[in-house]
C-alpha cells in the first residue's frame, strides 16, 4: 500500500541529491528544522495534503510544499541562485515513489524572500528564499 512519506522522500532524495545545489547549500536538505550550526541549507516542510477516494480506494494525493533555501549572512549566500535550482529540479519533476505516478509537480507561488535576525546575535541575519510546490500523485 503506498505511503505518503514516500512522497516526502522522494522529494528530499531529488533535492539531496543535486551536485549544484549542494554547491549553494553545501549542507544539505533538512525536514522541516536544520541541525545545529548549519550556516546554507535547504527546508522542506509540508503544508497541506488531501487525499481522494475513488471506487472505495485512495486514487490520488495533492500535497502543497514550502521548499526553501536558508543562508547565514556571514557566508555570503547566492540565494537567488538557491531559489532557481530549488525550482528547476521541482518544477516539472517527475518523482519516483513505490505504490505511486507522479501527476503534476509545479511552483503556486513564491515564497516571500526574507531576512531575520539571528536569535544571538542581532547583527547577523538569515536569507530565506523558494517557493511553495504543488504535488499531485496518483495511487497505483
Amino acid at each position: 500500500m503506498a505511503d505518503t512519506s514516500d512522497i516526502d522522500a522522494a522529494i528530499m532524495k531529488l533535492l539531496g541529491a543535486d551536485a549544484t545545489l549542494l554547491a549553494l547549500m553545501p549542507n544539505g536538505v533538512y525536514w522541516d528544522v536544520a541541525t545545529d550550526q548549519m550556516t546554507r541549507f535547504v527546508i522542506v516542510s509540508q503544508i497541506t495534503h488531501d487525499d481522494e477516494d475513488t471506487f472505495n480506494r485512495r486514487s490520488w494525493e495533492d500535497l502543497l510544499y514550502a521548499v526553501k533555501a536558508v543562508g547565514l549572512s556571514t557566508t555570503n549566500p547566492d540565494m537567488k541562485a538557491a531559489a532557481a535550482r530549488i525550482d528547476a529540479l521541482l518544477h516539472g519533476a517527475t518523482l519516483t515513489a513505490p505504490g505511486y505516478t507522479t501527476m503534476l509537480v509545479v511552483r503556486e507561488s513564491r515564497d516571500p524572500c526574507g531576512k531575520e535576525t539571528d536569535d544571538v546575535d542581532p547583527k547577523v541575519k538569515w536569507y530565506h528564499r523558494g517557493g511553495h510546490y504543488r504535488v499531485l500523485m496518483s495511487c497505483d
